[in-house]
């Protein structure tokens, strides 16, 4: 007698492999980006695999199993072997939000990987939660540019400033474009990580900016006046507001900024914000990473509603705001003193 075999209803089946093929394809856009896989993509019309492989001294059969995975989400089109790969009709949304693949895969791939230990309460207090900062860098700066750096340009159109201090300045890029912006300014990055503080470095060298841009590495949530800071009328902070809470701690923060920047007159912040309203299979884009990295790493996560809520207890009044579609509950605040 043999036993009975249960099997998944066909859609149901379908749900579980593309959960699996996902994932697999999410790492493999990561990777495809690494070695220059997507930007041939997106600058030529076809790749020819093993010319690209022999190029980059990548192994080809991997550099195929990478294609293999992305033509699953129809990222792209491969054959010939596949020894040819073209653009799928899903390559400008991959290529558009890569930062957020990347953000996944290498700079928290760590905490994923270690996710039993992390949920388990007497395990995980021994167990330090690693994430990639180098890594987190790279994905930030392509998250600004596609997301955050056209609503900050159109803000930063009606302030006037002649140094400006960004705040979390990770990869450099946001300081890079303020200082190209107005060639007549001096700007400071300020990060807490070397791994940043490295990727910033190098970038502006190559911007030959490094007699107007100084780096500095001083703890956002922790800061305390310092020469270098005080002639800075515009402070930017972006994609790490959430580190300031919970709430107490977010009062105290934006009000430190204050005596710590005697003479900002402007402060923007951006950031992503906790869901409200949504769940399940309707969750956006990078919503549900964003969410539950976090928690993992026992970090509050604020809503739009609270943000509104700390702003005149801490000495801040919202001047103007935009809000921005992906990543989905997301914004910029432009800050002026109470």
């Amino acid at each position: 007698m043999t036993a009975a075999t249960t099997h998944l209803p066909k859609e149901e089946a379908r749900y579980c492999a593309d959960t699996f093929n996902g994932a697999v394809a999410a790492a493999a856009l990561s990777a495809a980006w690494d070695i220059g896989l997507l930007d041939e993509l997106a600058d030529r019309e076809a790749v020819d695999v093993p010319e690209f492989t022999a190029r980059t001294r990548t192994h080809p059969e991997a550099v195929r199993r990478i294609l293999v995975a992305l033509s699953s989400r129809r990222i792209v089109v491969v054959d010939a072997g596949p020894d040819l790969a073209r653009r799928g009709p899903g390559f400008d949304e991959a290529f558009r939000t890569r930062g957020f693949f990347y953000w996944l895969t290498r700079g928290c791939g760590e905490l994923f990987t270690d996710l039993t230990t992390l949920v388990r309460t007497d395990e995980r207090a021994d167990r330090q939660m690693r994430r990639d900062s180098r890594a987190i860098s790279v994905a930030c700066r392509s998250i600004a540019r596609n997301f955050f750096d056209p609503p900050l340009r159109d803000l930063l159109d009606g302030i006037d400033y002649t140094t400006v201090a960004d705040l979390g300045c990770g990869s450099g890029d946001r300081i890079i474009m303020l200082a190209e912006r107005r060639p007549a300014i001096r700007a400071i990055g300020v990060d807490i990580a070397p791994g940043a503080l490295a990727v910033a470095g190098e970038a502006v060298r190559d911007a030959n900016l490094t007699d107007r841009i100084t780096l500095l590495r001083d703890d956002v949530l922790n800061m305390s006046p310092r020469p270098e800071y005080a002639d800075a009328e515009l402070v930017t902070c972006f994609l790490m507001g959430h580190d300031f809470w919970p709430r107490d701690n977010c009062v105290k923060t934006l009000q430190k900024l204050r005596e710590t920047f005697p003479n900002g007159r402007n402060l923007l912040l951006g950031d992503t914000c906790r869901s409200v309203g949504v769940e399940g299979p309707d969750l956006p884009m990078f919503t549900l990473g964003f969410e539950t990295v976090h928690a993992i790493m026992d970090q509050y996560l604020p809503t739009l509603d609270e943000w509104y809520s700390v702003l005149d207890e801490s000495g801040w009044r919202l001047a103007d705001q935009r809000l921005i579609e992906l990543p989905a509950f997301s914004f910029i605040f432009h800050l002026t003193p109470a």
